[in-house]
């Protein structure tokens, strides 16, 4: 069985059309779809409990993937963002991936709209001009890229990291290191671009950039979230 397991607070924008869609998805073995609410103020409960298993959690990203994982049944589990449309094939390719003998990986992605100018700012500003590489393409992944694990494996690793921000980045570092992880490159994942719209593409990209940089340095979790404002 697959577990896909979404972290949500006051999603009630999106997170009917991206449970609608994750019922949709043919599996090669049984799917559950777990929502992690951290205290949604709007009608996010009320609608995900229409199509998915809804667990309360205390609010933190970090907090509701890890309990999230604690109410899974299935032996593969896969972290998924409210606002992210999962194309057919998704599930199926975990399940490839798998059997040929990895443990974990996630998926390249794409924006739903303004995908070319903020892949175009990434090369920018990153400086990749000549060799064009996302993190993905080096089975480092975050959240927006599906995370995906056998469940043994996410327990051998104590699963994410309780901190604010950067706990994808690290898991999946620290998965790298001790497994076997695979970037699968078809299907796309589509990720919202609300984010580089409400916030501004060239400030989204540079917080991103820098962000990393600082949390490489040293720098606290907790003090890079608070620059880091929810897109909600």
């Amino acid at each position: 069985m697959i577990s896909i397991i979404i972290p949500t607070y006051n999603e009630s924008s999106s997170i009917e059309n991206t449970l609608l869609q994750l019922n949709k998805l043919s599996c090669k073995s049984q799917k559950e779809i777990i929502v992690a609410d951290g205290g949604s103020t709007d009608t996010t409960i009320e609608i995900a409990g229409k199509y998915a298993k809804v667990i309360h959690c205390e609010k933190g990203k970090a907090k509701q993937l890890n309990e999230g994982a604690k109410h899974a049944k299935g032996s593969i589990l896969f972290f998924v963002h409210a606002d992210m449309f999962v194309p057919d094939g998704a599930l199926t390719a975990i399940c490839n991936q798998l059997k040929d003998g990895f443990d974990g990986g996630g998926f390249a992605n794409e924006f739903d709209s303004h995908n070319k100018k903020i892949k175009q700012l990434g090369i920018i500003l990153n400086f990749r001009f000549f060799r064009n590489r996302e993190q993905s393409d080096r089975c480092i992944f975050y959240g927006d890229n599906g995370i995906f694990v056998k469940k043994d494996v996410f327990e051998i690793l104590d699963g994410f990291k309780e901190i604010p921000i950067m706990e994808d980045y690290d898991f999946s570092i620290r998965m790298k290191k001790q497994f076997k992880v695979k970037q699968i490159k078809f299907p796309k994942l589509i990720v919202s671009a609300r984010r580089h719209i409400e916030t501004g593409f060239f400030k989204t990209r540079m917080q991103w950039i820098l962000i990393k940089k600082l949390y490489l340095t040293g720098v606290s979790p907790h003090l890079l979230a608070k620059w880091y404002a929810d897109a909600r």
